[in-house]
């Protein structure tokens, strides 16, 4: 019997990596079908195809381009090598040119095809670059060094860096490639006695030196209007070495480095070897003393010991500049007189100020939501919002949360592809609560909320999320209007109300080629073989709203913090999208992502080098359709007048946005918490202020988090409290305030700022967001003479009265956490008042997380001036202290108030029983807590309050006190 012959091992490989590419190219077809699916879904092919076409535009002619160059080149090789054996001079050479001399031809197209590739690819990553080149527009500004129109330095002079690099790179590899090439055929021989260098090759290297010289003398006409990038001096920009000996000195070197090119070109002619490597030391030479060492020499000797006077003028560019691209040169600066006491009267005049103060902090909110309003354990909630909608009559400040569907939540048993698919394919509804007031027990208030939307304060017709801010872990799409019903919400009876969608959001399944590339794209045969999807079934994906308008208009930058707006009756979602540019003249470049202030916990917003931005854009999702539509909000921005030349229909004009969607815009966090960051240093107005940098200001510390128990000083003891560990500065916050000088409550982004490396506030900085003045910066500054207390002192105050000290230390126990909200700076009238919410969370059991996690509002702290007021409502602190206003209920006192109070016998045993009893019922209050009942815990916590409040008297020697302010 004869053994069947086995195939070849190379036929083997050749059939696996034939089955590897066919295998990458259909799942990248796929891609690209599927892709062109979901664009045509958002009817936003032209972005599609736009960046289709640039990308193989650059491509194709940088490819073809650098593979013309390469290849002419080694065409010259094999035209230019000697026609005699080189036999005598090497054998090594002789064997190579055997061995290559069939295949130098196709050896030579492959090298450039290879290369031309390779660029090409490269290339087009520069697709944005290109296109703001192509499609400039002038900022009709100019700079203030070469008199250039900005437009030059944002959208030329980076596209012109990319062509110098691709000429360079192009010719340096065509240069490496000849000489290797001549060498291997003949045309250097290193082992030959006497001409190494054969002439004709001499020639070729000759030539293309020249030409990699002449680049170099165009380059170094570019590297002088990349001075105004300059970090030399004092400041970013072109400054005085810069201005006095670089520019010089770079235009001296152009002139040099052609004369050296010619001079390569007459070495070519002549086939003389010194007069090319004369030019190579000259321009070597020259470059070395004009370019590197006289300026740094200048600038040690010339400008330093007098740099302001040097400078001056200089620093001022950079001052000019910088607040142009950060939107700081418009900003209203008035004074703000804070020092004086509130009466009853103007608390009374400010209600809309005060019936507005926010209380919730959006990351302690968040938490109580989920557990008070999922409902069904396959409903989450992502994010918590703060806007204004008229409630009863009234603007008031609410915030909201999208109740968003999470299969993922289900039991294992119930995660099959059917459900993760076709039941649970969207959220329902929204939650909205007061910000100012609590509901019995600390609970929020809620003003929206279950399943009534239609009906609710804010309502809500179409309720059905589809589209939003899904969990990262949830289904990569789901696929709607199928055989199987999808879950809409559950009943008060207990049943599940089913749905099906009929809206046009999706893409529509309606031929088997698509229902296999979406197969393909996500690897799930399921799609295929499910007899409940139909050719009316829409598939979904990409449904985070966030990941939609970042594909839509890729060249933008958005924010991290994308908001729900109730429209008509319908959940939309906005996103604030930047325009940026990091070749802004004389500014500083700086990390968009690190001025922003934001981490893992606050979003994914702006990131990357940045010297430039404008919130150019307003992306709109529809949450039940995911219709997007980008507002062209800030029309007179160069860089988004640019991208719309690009893209005509991609952006809507401003004019169109629904007159209903004005009122809910916000000014954004990121450009805020830029432009506030960049504004510590760019307040200063002059050269000499910024030079001397003697009233540099910085931005307060963020004291909100969980507070920390110094354990050492025993359970109870005034000053055992610590703030929270937190290093990172304060982000700013919204307030529905009426600051100085208007008439009234706006909704408005503020931040305050202290002087650097000290506590006390200088200044309060606030941004609109309302339409009539939208956008309008307003600089508060305090009075120089005095000294107000900060975020930080104010913190540090309340944590250390006497009487917050001994609750609080009590909370903070095992079993039970206390956390400090975001303290807040609220102008009323000549005042400003801090208001910090303190909230109890236990650490919760296994048996009742659901309800041990909710952080409940126990207190609130308020300051004015150095008064300190605690109480279990907002409206009962203040009263603590605001002069003339009622003060809480009190029982009647234990003595005539003609008497003072004796002293107790023995008061330091009534103290320490005091203080026994407190504990006991702070023991009791977090054994109520670990067993969900809420009215006992906060009974027992008001009781602990009773007899604190009696000891802290017993203490100073007054008769024990039976009441605290009530709530």
């Amino acid at each position: 019997m004869v053994a069947a012959r086995r195939p070849p091992r190379r036929w083997t490989l050749a059939v696996l990596l034939l089955a590897f590419v066919l295998l990458a190219a259909i799942g990248s077809l796929s891609s690209f079908y599927t892709d062109l699916l979901w664009f045509r879904e958002v009817d936003k092919t032209s972005v599609f195809w736009g960046q289709i076409r640039a990308k193989v535009t650059l491509g194709l002619l940088a490819g073809v381009g650098s593979g013309l160059i390469v290849g002419i080149n080694l065409w010259l090789v094999e035209r230019l090598a000697p026609r005699f054996s080189v036999s005598q001079v090497g054998r090594p050479q002789e064997r190579v040119q055997q061995v290559l001399g069939p295949y130098v031809r196709p050896l030579r197209i492959g090298v450039a095809a290879f290369l031309g590739l390779v660029v090409g690819l490269q290339a087009s990553s520069s697709w944005q670059t290109f296109l703001l080149w192509r499609n400039s527009v002038p900022f009709h500004d100019t700079d203030p060094q070469f008199h250039k129109d900005i437009s030059f330095y944002v959208f030329r002079l980076p596209f012109l860096q990319v062509i110098f690099g691709w000429l360079f790179t192009t010719l340096v590899l065509a240069l490496l490639l000849s000489a290797a090439g001549h060498y291997l055929l003949g045309g250097i021989r290193p082992q030959a006695p006497s001409n190494r260098i054969a002439g004709a090759t001499q020639s070729h290297l000759t030539m293309l030196l020249g030409l990699i010289v002449a680049l170099k003398a165009w380059g170094y006409w570019l590297n002088k209007y990349q001075l105004v990038h300059s970090t030399r001096g004092a400041v970013t920009g072109a400054t005085n070495t810069d201005v006095k000996v670089q520019i010089p000195a770079f235009e001296v070197l152009f002139w040099v480095a052609l004369i050296c090119a010619l001079a390569f070109f007459w070495g070519m002619r002549t086939r003389g070897i010194a007069v090319p490597l004369f030019s190579i030391v000259l321009l070597a030479g020259v470059s070395v003393i004009i370019g590197g060492i006289t300026p740094a020499v200048f600038q040690r000797f010339r400008v330093a010991p007098q740099e302001l006077q040097r400078e001056r003028p200089y620093i001022q560019r950079n001052i000019d500049a910088t607040r142009k691209a950060f939107g700081l040169d418009q900003i209203k600066t008035q004074p703000f007189a804070d020092g004086a006491n509130l009466t009853a009267g103007d608390v009374s005049s400010n209600r809309g100020t005060i019936d507005n103060i926010r209380l919730w902090d959006p990351e302690v909110l968040k938490p109580s939501i989920k557990n008070l309003q999922a409902i069904a354990q396959y409903y989450s909630f992502s994010d918590v919002d703060v806007d204004r909608y008229p409630v009863d009559g009234q603007l008031r400040q609410v915030m909201m949360s999208v109740r968003e569907v999470d299969p993922t939540l289900l039991p294992t048993a119930a995660k099959t592809w059917q459900n993760l698919h076709l039941a649970y394919t969207h959220g329902y509804g929204v939650v909205a609560t007061q910000v100012n007031t609590a509901a019995k027990q600390g609970q929020p208030d809620f003003i929206v909320s279950d399943f009534d939307q239609a009906t609710a304060k804010i309502p809500v017709t179409q309720p059905r999320v589809y589209f939003g801010e899904p969990p990262e872990t949830g289904p990569d799409y789901v696929v709607v209007d199928t055989k199987q019903p999808e879950v809409d919400r559950p009943t008060p009876t207990g049943d599940t109300q089913t749905s099906s969608y009929d809206g046009d959001g999706g893409v529509q399944l309606s031929s088997m080629a698509r229902r296999l590339a979406f197969a393909l794209r996500f690897r799930d045969v399921n799609l295929l073989l499910s007899g409940n999807v139909t050719s009316q079934s829409r598939l979904m994906f990409n449904r985070d709203i966030r990941d939609r308008v970042e594909k839509v208009a890729p060249f933008l930058q958005w924010d991290g913090d994308p908001y729900a707006v109730v429209l008509g009756g319908r959940i939309m979602f906005v996103r604030d999208g930047y325009t940026t540019s990091n070749d802004y003249p004389y500014v500083q470049r700086v990390d968009l992502g690190d001025a922003a202030r934001r981490d893992a916990s606050t979003g994914d917003g702006v990131k990357g080098s940045g010297n430039y931005i404008r919130n150019s854009v307003k992306a709109v999702v529809d949450a039940y359709t995911g219709k997007v539509t980008l507002y062209a909000f800030d029309e007179s921005d160069p860089v988004l007048q640019t991208w719309r030349k690009a893209f005509p229909n991609l952006f809507a004009p401003k004019a169109s946005m629904p007159a209903g969607l004005l009122p809910h815009l916000r000014y954004p966090e990121d450009l805020y918490s830029i432009q506030t960051d960049r504004y510590t240093l760019y307040h200063l107005n002059t050269a000499d202020e910024l030079y001397s940098r003697k009233d540099l200001w910085a931005l307060p510390e963020d004291r909100s988090g969980e507070i920390q128990q110094q354990r050492d000083q025993g359970p109870v003891a005034p000053g055992s409290l610590a703030p929270p560990s937190n290093p990172s500065k304060m982000r700013p916050y919204y307030l529905l305030t009426r600051l100085p000088g208007q008439s009234q409550p706006k909704f408005t982004l503020v931040m305050p700022f202290t002087p650097n490396n000290k506590q006390n506030m200088v200044a309060y900085m606030a941004a609109s967001s309302d339409p009539d003045d939208y956008g309008q910066l307003s600089l508060f500054s305090l009075d120089p003479s005095r000294t107000i207390d900060g975020p930080t002192q104010v913190n540090s105050r309340i944590l250390a009265n006497t009487r917050v000290a001994s609750e609080l230390s009590l909370l903070n126990q095992q079993g039970s956490k206390v956390i400090l909200g975001n303290l807040l700076i609220v102008p009323v009238k000549d005042s400003l008042l801090y208001v910090q919410p303190i909230f109890v969370q236990s650490a919760g059991t296994s048996q009742s997380a659901s309800v041990n996690t909710i952080p409940l509002l126990e207190k609130v702290a308020v300051v004015l001036n150095t008064d300190v007021g605690y109480a279990e409502t907002l409206s009962g602190a203040i009263s603590e202290v605001v002069t003339g206003q009622p003060p809480p209920e009190q029982s009647p006192p234990s003595q005539p108030p003609s008497q003072p109070p004796p002293a107790p016998p023995n008061a330091s045993s009534t103290v320490q029983q005091l203080l026994q009893q407190a504990n006991q019922e702070y023991q009791a209050a977090q054994t109520a807590l670990q067993h969900g009942d809420l009215a006992a815990y906060q009974q027992h916590v008001n009781e602990m309050g009773k007899l604190l409040g009696q000891a802290i008297g017993s203490s100073k020697g007054k008769a024990p006190a039976t009441t605290t302010p009530g709530r």
